[in-house]
């Protein structure tokens, strides 16, 4: 009997911690992949980015210490992006390609980390249309390392997508509505 309630305790926190793990395209809202699937099956060399590519200490400093939430999901945001009242959702897939390394860092000092080295990436932002339906209003391909994300700022009333580097400003930029897609903006140095 105690075996039994300890199995079941392990099954319900591998339950729990596997709910909020994306690592696959069924891990999204359904009607939001069945909105990513065509696009996938168009452009074959692009493909899920599994948020395993974190390492699991580095995902729960990002979540619980760094403020970002339980529930935040580095490769997927969900909001109203361009104000109309509609929910739209974004992606950053991971796309076929050399990863690059930066050019100041020796052969030695070359070591696979969070940061080490920029691999091919593209956003993907899907506009809400009324009745459920999606487009694709912006795309871009860019390199970032495993830890780039992309997230939804907290500003009041208007929400804003903006991509960056965990632990730097390196790269990071904001999406800005611009009639029916997206312009990329960049903060203004303080």
């Amino acid at each position: 009997m105690k075996a039994l309630s300890t199995s079941m305790l392990v099954m319900f926190v591998i339950c729990v911690v596997c709910s909020y793990a994306q690592n696959s395209v069924s891990d999204l809202l359904t009607k939001h992949a069945a909105a990513l699937e065509p696009y996938l099956s168009e452009n074959k060399n692009h493909y899920f980015r599994q948020e395993d590519n974190l390492d699991d200490d580095y995902l729960s400093l990002i979540r619980k210490d760094w403020g970002f939430g339980a529930k935040f999901k580095p490769n997927y945001a969900v909001a109203d992006f361009n104000g109309d009242r509609i929910t739209d959702f974004a992606i950053l897939l991971s796309r076929e390609g050399k990863e690059e390394w930066s050019p100041e860092l020796s052969a030695e000092e070359r070591v696979h980390d969070e940061h080490n080295p920029d691999y091919p990436l593209t956003l993907v932002v899907f506009n809400g249309q009324r009745g459920g339906k999606f487009r694709i209003a912006f795309t871009k391909d860019l390199m970032g390392p495993h830890a780039a994300f992309i997230n939804v700022s907290t500003e009041k009333r208007k929400k804003i997508l903006y991509y960056g580097i965990f632990e730097t400003d390196s790269d990071t930029f904001m999406l800005a509505p611009a009639g029916k897609g997206y312009i990329v903006e960049f903060e203004k140095p303080r």
